[in-house]
């Protein structure tokens, strides 16, 4: 099923990436135009005050005679009034500029008037001061002087107000392209993960064995799809585990089963008149019907080893030399004629689970007991965190060796239907062991016996 563009992640991508473009527009134009004003209205200020320091160096430099100073320099654009104290008008470039108030002395400010003049108002960015002149050595004039700049006729100040509306106007073709380049290199950047998906998607319980494919650059799609491919190894070992399960399940019910209804068709058609073949069928019929009671129970047992909470199995310390006389004594009442030996010392301790790990011993021995010559002889030891049941049984062929561990296994000779052993202990002891972090592992030899070994994690 295909997602709409809208919901796409490629679009999300370019989305969520333009949106961070323009806060950043947003900000560093706010910037520019903040830095920008602050520079134009300090130079401006600037320029208003070395003017006025020029008319005031004018005006002191006036000599007796002259009624007006003589003052060079001053640019066009700037406006100046000198007047005396009481408003009387000296010089000025601009008649139309009032006298204005004095202003903090090395700063300038801003003055504003509204219909000052007939088409509008004054808006005027200003400094002024009063000085005194010493024209001779008898007489001292006062005089009020005055620069100002015109903010409506200033070029610079219609910039700047022009200025968030350009900023404006050029972002809109920025973040289009923006937009169309994340969207194009995120959806370039996803075709693996499209690849993936639709791979994925191919691959179901018939086809466990495909994998995705790993090629290209090393980079995090890749290593998903390493993950994945893992994955579905673990699914394809599982499902194929349940289906020989399952398998393996029908054929050991299977033999019964036909046993059952092969002696409960002689008992329709003989049985009822011929008491030995009665006797013989219920014999049967009784150890049959055992034998699959045991079956069912080893396979719930299984199922519970399985797949029991890590939780119900409790760490705690164990004594193992009293723990391995007890699991010894349980066997001298079970199978009286077995030797079995304990090499442990008397002050060992395993942090374990003392019900787990006696289910897992019960069954070592007892498969130890079944494939040796009566009397078995076996040995339990503890040495360095590492339990073992050796016995001096027939042993395990190297084919065989392997599988020891998978349910239903038997080999040739070591294990038969006829022994009465369903092939489900040692999975089910190897299942309790992993479920308490122990590694259950083999050694065997043909004709010279089995060795157990239990490693438990270090303390």
């Amino acid at each position: 099923m295909k997602i709409p563009g809208r919901h796409s992640i490629s679009a999300r991508i370019a989305t969520s990436l333009t949106l961070l473009i323009s806060i950043c527009i947003v900000c560093f134009s706010a910037i520019i135009i903040l830095l920008t004003r602050q520079s134009v209205f300090h130079q401006r200020d600037s320029d208003l005050l070395h003017t006025l320091q020029m008319i005031e160096n004018g005006v002191r430099s006036m000599k007796a005679d002259q009624l007006t100073p003589s003052i060079d320099g001053i640019p066009y654009y700037m406006l100046y009034r000198i007047s005396a104290p009481d408003g009387r008008l000296l010089k000025t470039n601009d008649p139309m500029i009032p006298q204005l108030p004095v202003t903090p002395p090395g700063r300038a400010q801003r003055y504003y008037r509204e219909n000052f003049f007939s088409d509008g108002n004054l808006n005027l960015r200003y400094a002024a001061k009063e000085i005194t002149s010493t024209q001779d050595s008898r007489s001292a004039q006062s005089y009020h002087i005055q620069v100002a700049l015109d903010i409506d006729t200033d070029v610079t100040d219609n910039l700047l107000q022009f200025m968030p509306a350009v900023f404006a106007v050029c972002c809109i073709p920025v973040l289009l392209l923006s937009w169309i380049t994340a969207y194009r290199t995120a959806h370039k950047m996803l075709l693996p993960v499209q690849r993936i998906t639709k791979q994925a998607q191919e691959i179901g319980s018939e086809h466990l064995d495909r994998r995705l494919d790993e090629s290209g650059a090393d980079d995090e799609l890749r290593q998903l799809a390493h993950t994945f491919n893992e994955l579905f190894a673990r699914l394809q070992k599982d499902f194929d585990r349940q289906k020989r399960f399952a398998s393996d399940v029908s054929h050991e019910l299977k033999t019964p089963l036909a046993v059952i209804s092969g002696y409960v068709d002689m008992l329709l058609r003989w049985g009822r008149t011929d008491e030995a073949i009665l006797d013989e069928s219920l014999g049967i019929l009784k150890r049959e019907t055992q034998s699959m009671t045991h079956l069912i129970e080893a396979l719930l047992k299984l199922n519970r080893s399985q797949n029991e909470a890590l939780s119900t199995y409790k760490k705690e310390p164990i004594e193992l030399y009293p723990f391995l006389n007890s699991v010894q004594q349980d066997f001298m009442l079970i199978s009286p004629q077995s030797q079995i030996t304990i090499d442990c010392s008397q002050d060992a301790v395993v942090l374990s689970d003392a019900e787990g790990l006696r289910e897992i011993l019960r069954i070592l021995i007892q498969n130890s007991i079944q494939y040796s010559a009566s009397p078995a002889r076996i040995t339990i030891a503890y040495h360095e965190n590492v339990l073992t049941v050796a016995d001096r049984g027939c042993g395990i062929s190297p084919e065989d060796l392997p599988h020891i561990f998978d349910s239903f296994y038997r080999a040739d000779k070591a294990r038969s239907r006829s022994s009465g052993n369903s092939g489900l202990g040692l999975a089910i002891a190897k299942a309790v062991a992993e479920r308490m972090n122990i590694v259950l592992t083999a050694e065997s030899k043909v004709d010279e016996g089995t060795v157990m070994r239990l490693c438990f994690a270090a303390p």
